[in-house]
């Protein structure tokens, strides 16, 4: 017990992602109301997402602004998948993280040495681009889309993802948000994400010690580009119809605004950020989404600016600044009395 004790007081946000993951477990059986599910499907969604986006933009430090049409992309795979091959959505899922991921990576490869804003406008390039393909793409519906067919109680299956239940959707996308979080969570403290951040912080002192930019900024595209689209395969069957609409710019910024106010630079950060900026993107949607259309970009903006203004590492970030801040000043402290003691002495 003590050592439990020692541990939660060494690594809390370990123990509050556990509450969490209990609460998001316990959720559904109290309150199972349509809509409210809706809202959590969405959050862990977005969530999902917004951790594969940490990946390259929060880690390695390149601000994607295209992961929504590679999240979209996952989308079309899955569709074509079930309607036209009667196939898995989890079997399509590992196809869209090897080929999504190899694609974009090899798409991005000589936009490596662009850095700031000028990589980010390449990758808003690269959406619009996709989407204008998708547009005129007959396959895949063109501009209309796709649809895939309601489920029935005789076709449901774990298997095809294919429920009536909210619930039941909600819990697939849980379990694949604690999957990404381990695996980001594992990168960080791995020698992959320690080379990441080096790069992110200083890329000339990461190729000074050997490490090389380009080789970890590849594999960083890859995982990230990868992780979005299996996302973007369950978002397809979730919602059973897509679009070229789900490449829009503002799909991006859905994935990147719960990072940069969660705590960019923290595994964390996508997660509880998403906790706060979608349930309440959900209920400006529900509440002024007739009377003022976009309202809830407005509120991103103003959100947005808040937090670059007065919180630049996010909410989760300055957290852990305060808590430093408090561990030297009692390391400080304690040196004091045992200098005072010693001249005491």
């Amino acid at each position: 017990m003590e050592k439990l004790k020692r541990y939660a007081k060494n690594n809390p946000m370990a123990v509050v992602m556990v509450v969490l993951l209990v609460l998001g477990v316990l959720l559904p059986l109290f309150l199972n109301k349509a809509y409210v599910l809706s809202i959590l499907c969405m959050t862990v969604y977005v969530a999902g997402c917004s951790l594969a986006w940490s990946i390259l933009g929060g880690m390695i430090g390149q601000i994607s602004l295209g992961h929504g049409a590679f999240a979209a992309i996952g989308a079309y795979i899955g569709t074509v998948f079930i309607t036209y091959f009667n196939t898995s959505p989890w079997i399509a899922m590992a196809v869209s993280f090897v080929v999504v991921g190899a694609t974009i990576t090899l798409l991005m490869t000589p936009c490596f040495g662009l850095k700031g804003a000028y990589f980010s406008l390449t990758t808003i390039a690269f959406g619009e681009a996709f989407r204008n393909i998708f547009t005129n793409w007959e396959y895949v519906g063109a501009g209309q889309g796709m649809m895939l067919p309601l489920v029935r109680a005789k076709d449901e299956s774990l298997w095809m993802l294919a429920f009536r239940s909210k619930a039941s959707y909600y819990y697939v996308g849980l379990v694949l948000l604690v999957v990404f979080y381990l695996i980001v969570k594992w990168i960080d403290g791995s020698k992959l994400g320690y080379a990441l951040k080096t790069i992110r912080e200083d890329e000339g002192t990461a190729e000074a010690i050997g490490i090389k930019p380009i080789k970890y900024k590849l594999i960083a595209t890859f995982i990230s580009t990868g992780m979005v689209s299996v996302m973007g395969v369950f978002y397809a069957t979730y919602i059973r119809y897509i679009s070229p609409e789900l490449m829009l710019q503002s799909k991006s910024l859905e994935f990147v605004l719960p990072a940069v106010i969660g705590g960019i630079s923290t595994v964390e950060g996508p997660v509880l950020g998403s906790l706060i900026i979608v349930p309440l993107s959900q209920y400006l949607n529900s509440a002024l989404g007739s009377k003022l259309p976009g309202s809830n970009l407005v509120v991103y903006a103003l959100i947005l600016i808040v937090v670059v203004l007065f919180r630049p590492s996010g909410l989760l970030g300055w957290w852990q600044e305060q808590r430093q801040k408090k561990r030297i000043a009692a390391e400080k402290a304690e040196l004091g009395e045992e200098g005072k003691e010693q001249v005491n002495g």
